[in-house]
Formats: structure tokens, C-alpha cells, sequence
């Protein structure tokens, strides 16, 4: 587990299966707390001893980012918020919210973005103020989530919104996929000074049994292939300068998911 401080708010990272991970998030002034993607109810629940839980925020409707939820809710009274558009696939759901929607917590406003790709009612979290944003299966450190309910063209709109937040952006992103991820974009990069960085830093990390998560918005723009599909030396590798970005994004996306 570890918790990082961000503007009055805490995060801690709690790793559960392989390679999943919840958030919860507290109010460092008010003691208020949210829970983001509970894969299972009982690492939250034993982290919380007993406190009282405001929020659950689900990014979209996969079992492994909403399976907690009803125990949590029925032990520690969340409200649990998540796309409108997967209302019926979201367990224990209270308020299905959309893009440009806001929610209070604690003071913060989390503002929603619509991000579809993973799935089609896909929503990221952003607390503007606080720099945080909770990207669930939409962008990963290194990478990004496979395409299987919107399109390739949707999903690169979905990335291209993240791109545009503030390079200091936090990003908790709901897998831990680095070191596949860095590999893959070696194949694709392999000249990126700030992706060998980033390799080296994934590689001390995992060895320490630390999580990759969070990564900066302005890694991501640096050394992530995924949300550089408009750089010269990408597109000359695989031989599309004159593709459309999402075009250029669809073929990466395609290879990722044939990559050993």
C-alpha cells in the first residue's frame, strides 16, 4: 500500500489479484474518504476499520473495477457513482453521471470525462484543483486499455482529451501493465531517451514491490506511444506519415494486442 498527498487530499494505491488497483482517497481536513474501482470489498474494508466511506467512483462497468461495491456500500455507506450510460451493470449504483458532470467531495470539485473505448460509457475522474485524475482502463503508464466496445477511432478521441489536461496531472490508472508496456513500446520507440528513463525506473520499482502508479501526464506525453502517434519518428517506423492520428493509433493498438 502506498499513499501519496496531493493538495489536502491522500492517496493510497491497495494492489488486489494480479495487477489491479483500487484507490481511496482522503480528505486530509475533513476525514472524508472515496473509493475508486473496488475490485473487492475486503482490502478496503480492512484498511477502513470501521470509518465511514462518501463516495465510490467507478470509471466503467468490468467486474474487476465494481465487484466491491455492494459490500462496501451496505458496511460503510457509500454513495456509488458511475456512468449513466452502464447504469445497468454498475452493482449498487446511486447516480449515473456523464461528461461535463461534477460531483462534491469534501469541497473538491471531481469533474467527469467521458472517455469511451474500454467500454462505451467509459468515464474518467479529474480533481482539477488537486491535479489527480483516475483514468480506469483508458490510459495506462506506457500504455493504454485494449478497444473492446467503442472504436479505435472513439478511443484515440478518449486519449486525446487526457492529453490536453495539465502536464502535472497525476494519473491513477486501475492496472499495473508497465513492464509489458514498456516493452512493447521499445519495439516502437526504442531511440526515446525518456522512455529508456522510464524502463529504468519501471525496472527499480517492480523490483522493490513498488507500484508504477501514479505516472505524470507529462511521462506519458514524453515516453508513451499510445498518446504520440503524431511524432515523426513513430510514424515513419510504421510507415504511415500521412495516416489520420487515430488511424496511426489503431494500427498501434492492433500490434499491442498481438504483442508476446
Amino acid at each position: 500500500m502506498i499513499a501519496e498527498k496531493c493538495n489536502e487530499l491522500s492517496v493510497q494505491v491497495l494492489p488486489v489479484l494480479d495487477d489491479n488497483y483500487i484507490f481511496l482517497i482522503e480528505d486530509m481536513r475533513t476525514g472524508a474518504l472515496a473509493v475508486v474501482d473496488p475490485t473487492e470489498a475486503s482490502p478496503v474494508l480492512e484498511m477502513l476499520d470501521g470509518r465511514r466511506v462518501d463516495l465510490i467512483l467507478n470509471t466503467h462497468h468490468h467486474w474487476d473495477h465494481v465487484s466491491g461495491n455492494t459490500e462496501i456500500k451496505r458496511k460503510a455507506g457509500a454513495r456509488v457513482i458511475g456512468p449513466a450510460a452502464e447504469a445497468d451493470d454498475i452493482p449498487g449504483l446511486d447516480q449515473g453521471v456523464v461528461g461535463g458532470d461534477t460531483i462534491a467531495f469534501a469541497g473538491h470539485i471531481v469533474r467527469v470525462i467521458d472517455v469511451p473505448g474500454n467500454t462505451i460509457g467509459h468515464i474518467a475522474f479529474w480533481f482539477k484543483e488537486a491535479g489527480l485524475l483516475f483514468s480506469g482502463d483508458t490510459i495506462f503508464h506506457l500504455g493504454c486499455g485494449r478497444v473492446q466496445e467503442a472504436t479505435p477511432a472513439q478511443m484515440w478521441t478518449s486519449i486525446d482529451k487526457l492529453r490536453s489536461l495539465p502536464p502535472e496531472t497525476l494519473i491513477y490508472s486501475s492496472h499495473e501493465y508497465a513492464a509489458k508496456n514498456a516493452r512493447f513500446a521499445l519495439t516502437i520507440d526504442p531511440d526515446n531517451a525518456d522512455l529508456l528513463k522510464q524502463i529504468k525506473l519501471i525496472k527499480e520499482k517492480r523490483n522493490a514491490g513498488m507500484p508504477t502508479v501514479p505516472s505524470t501526464l507529462a511521462t506519458e506525453l514524453a515516453a508513451n506511444p499510445f498518446l504520440r502517434v503524431d511524432q515523426d519518428s513513430i510514424r515513419q517506423r510504421l510507415d504511415c506519415k500521412e495516416s489520420a492520428n487515430w488511424e496511426v493509433f489503431a494500427q498501434l493498438r492492433r500490434m499491442k494486442d498481438a504483442f508476446q
